[in-house]
């Protein structure tokens, strides 16, 4: 195995390798938005759900026996154009909590935004830089609100994510990345 001698290049989040370059998420994005502001009309029990920022956690969406339900009608009328390049992020109290989107029939509120990532980028490096420390400060620099914390669109779109040349070595460090989660998990 060959050993590059890798040499490195002060940007806008730190130090990235030479080769690497800053993109906005939004020009790795189709489309960033969030959710619903209103309130919908619940149902007792479906297997539509309303989720906001609280239901994100660990890559899942996650329902529990409080989270409410709407007819198949709402959600029909409400959904967004979610599809599987879809990465959710609380965006309102708990701020950066992440859940990848598979399919699930769900509504969300305005505390949970979506990015539709084009096909030019690997999902799981997306997921995993939105967690780096260095994301977390520029969201940390981003917030308004004095009670309740608020990451506006605008500062997701304008998130810089740092990108190795090719979608091929994205996809590599992700599977690194997520082989060694399971590893801790396991341990």
């Amino acid at each position: 195995m060959e050993v590059r001698d890798i040499q490195y290049k002060e940007s806008q989040i730190g130090l990235i390798p030479n080769d690497w370059t800053v993109n906005k998420l939004s020009a790795l994005s189709m489309d960033i938005g969030d959710g619903i502001h209103t309130t919908p009309k619940y149902v007792n029990d479906s297997e539509y759900y309303f989720i906001n920022g609280n239901n994100l956690e660990n890559g899942l969406i996650k329902c529990y026996d409080e989270t409410k339900c709407v007819s198949n009608e709402e959600y029909e009328l409400l959904k967004k154009n979610l599809n599987q390049r879809t990465i959710l992020m609380s965006i309102n109290g708990t701020i950066g909590n992440l859940a990848f989107f598979n399919n699930e029939k769900v509504i969300l509120g305005k505390s949970a935004a979506y990015i539709n990532l084009n096909d030019k980028v690997d999902k799981r490096f997306i997921y995993f830089l939105l967690q780096h420390s260095s994301i977390k400060n520029f969201y940390e620099n981003e917030l308004t609100g004095t009670t309740i914390r608020n990451l506006s669109l605008k500062s997701i779109r304008d998130t810089p994510i740092p990108l190795p040349p090719t979608k091929s070595e994205q996809t590599a460090i992700a599977t690194a990345l997520s082989d060694t989660d399971a590893l801790i998990e396991n341990l």
